[in-house]
């Protein structure tokens, strides 16, 4: 016994997996429908069987009823005949009781007693005169008269302990003066119920108390009977005449078949188990549905720890690349300033010498604008590093894309690109950088130069256009290039994303940066007529930055 308990301790827990249980929980969740419908079924039916046993009970009562008061009526009239004259006229009492006895065969015998004590009366009961049916039975005469003895006179008595079975007597005591007369009838208590009244399906008892004189069992309708701790449908109530107290008994005995029908049950537990069987391909989906989501969860949770990882990877590499242009910009600061200072002289003694050409002035002039354009540039460079506010001004868009296009003509032509600038009317002007707007017009430029540079001849063209909708500014430089693939779009201002095989991939986050600045954005797109087009918006200058900017 204890290695017994030891092994049992031991031995491991087999617990269902989550399947079986759903599949356990589903088919005790059909027994209890079942059983739920099999309840139902059986209350409704044993309502029904009481309802139906009450309405024919009723029906059955006053049928009964009202038979028995005519044997109430025939005593009476049999009693006014036989007190009529003196003596009684037996002959035509006869007679009545024949034709009494023929219409209402469930009269089997009617009989005139004489009894003891009355004047001119025998010593002991007599029969004076009897009509019988073929059925009928002789009366007792003793017996009678025993039975009625203590009644008053015109009493009406009904007996049932000297009858065959099946039937009882009803004695009336008449109120004579000079002898004393007794009328009783034999009734065959079964006829009371017409074979077509009474119904196949119900138990009949008609008793008077102490003893039944009628027990009809049911002829139809039987079966594997009900469990008997279920209440059979009765109906019970005494008769509505007086002088004949019976009670009526009316009751059903249920069977299986009664209480549950088995084509509505078939019915029911195959369509329950159909939909329980659904419901489990319901949950069964619905959990799987619900780990495809706990799946894609997870994937999205791990998509966004690499993206995470990601952008903080691309985050160093832009720490280092600011460190590395700010280290840059530091550096090409002193020889640019050098080349300023240098160029400056050469201007200023060129000018005092008239055998210098004017060539070489223009040129001198154009490199000194040049580096100062370039130590401007590495100004806001090391400023964008540094995270140092621009210095925004009313800038005119049109004067902007005009020096960008003066800067870049010169490569334009080496590659024999057409700049198109259709300036916009009025002038547009921008709350920006100008240094700045100039970067991202030159960088947007060049790629569109880019980008047409393998078309022929003659397709290739660049176009700036500025113009003013909407309470805003656009700076549209569009290309006849081959256009912007459809997978490539929603990445081109990912930084360290690039199509070219030099390029680096930070030249348009770059310009979305600067734009981004000064409250705008960049569009990207591809044009229908083929190509490719950027379009910076910008906010209007407001009429106070237009004043202060005049001031």
């Amino acid at each position: 016994m204890v290695w017994y308990l030891l092994l049992r301790r031991h031995r491991p827990m087999i617990v269902p997996s989550r399947p079986a249980r759903t599949t356990l929980a589903l088919v005790l969740a059909w027994v209890v429908l079942v059983a739920a419908f099999t309840a139902l079924s059986v209350r409704s039916a044993v309502d029904r069987a009481a309802v139906e046993v009450d309405a024919m009970g009723r029906s059955l009562h006053r049928l009964v009823s009202q038979r028995a008061a005519q044997h109430d009526a025939h005593l009476t009239s049999l009693s006014a005949l036989a007190l009529a004259t003196r003596p009684p006229p037996l002959h035509e009492i006869d007679q009545v009781a024949a034709t009494i006895l023929r219409f209402y065969p469930r009269i089997t015998a009617v009989d005139l007693l004489s009894l003891p004590g009355g004047a001119g009366a025998p010593d002991a009961p007599a029969v004076l005169t009897s009509t019988r049916s073929p059925t009928g039975n002789a009366v007792d005469p003793i017996a009678t008269a025993t039975a009625i003895a203590g009644t008053a006179p015109g009493a009406t008595t009904l007996i049932a302990t000297d009858a065959p079975v099946g039937r009882y007597r009803l004695a009336k005591k008449l109120p004579d003066s000079e002898g004393r007369l007794a009328l009783v009838l034999e009734i065959d208590a079964q006829q009371l119920f017409d074979g077509e009244e009474r119904p196949v399906w119900a138990a009949l008892t008609l008793s008077t108390g102490d003893r039944t004189i009628v027990a009809l069992p049911a002829t139809a309708g039987l079966g594997p009977a009900a469990p008997s701790w279920l209440p059979r449908p009765h109906f019970e109530k005494a008769l509505g005449s007086p002088n004949q107290p019976l009670l009526l008994r009316l009751e059903r005995p249920l069977a299986l078949a009664d209480l549950v029908a088995p084509g509505p049950f078939a019915t029911f537990a195959f369509a329950s188990a159909a939909i329980i069987v659904l419901a489990g391909l319901l949950m069964r989906q619905r959990h799987m549905a619900k780990r495809a989501r706990l799946a894609a969860a997870e994937a999205q949770q791990r998509a966004r720890i690499r993206e995470h990882e990601a952008r903080l990877a691309h985050a160093s590499r832009v720490n280092a690349m600011g460190e590395m242009a700010s280290g840059i910009a530091h550096e090409l600061t002193q020889p640019l300033t050098a080349l300023l200072s240098q160029s400056q002289a050469a201007l200023r003694l060129a000018a005092a010498d008239a055998a210098v050409p004017s060539a070489v002035a223009e040129v001198l002039a154009a490199n000194v604008r040049q580096a100062k354009r370039a130590a401007d540039i590495l100004t806001r460079l090391r400023a964008y590093v540094s995270r140092t506010p621009p210095r925004p001004a009313v800038c005119d868009l049109n004067a902007l894309v005009g020096d960008v296009a003066a800067l870049a003509r010169i490569d334009l032509e080496r590659r024999s690109i057409i700049l198109d600038l259709p300036a916009g009317a009025p002038a547009p002007l921008a709350w920006v950088d100008p240094v700045q707007m100039e970067q991202v017009v030159h960088n947007l430029v060049r790629n569109a130069a880019d980008a047409v540079e393998t078309r022929p001849m003659g397709d290739r063209r660049v176009v700036v256009k500025t113009e003013v909708r909407g309470g805003e500014t656009r700076i549209t430089v569009a290309d006849t290039g081959c256009g912007i693939a459809e997978d490539v779009l929603p990445r081109l201002f990912e930084p360290f994303f690039s199509t070219k095989a030099d390029g680096m991939g930070l030249g348009l986050p770059l310009c979305q940066s600067l734009v981004e600045r000064f409250g705008g954005h960049i569009v990207a797109a591809n044009r229908p007529e083929g190509g490719a087009q950027f379009t910076v918006v910008l906010p209007l200058a407001s009429g106070e930055r237009r004043a202060e900017a005049a001031e």
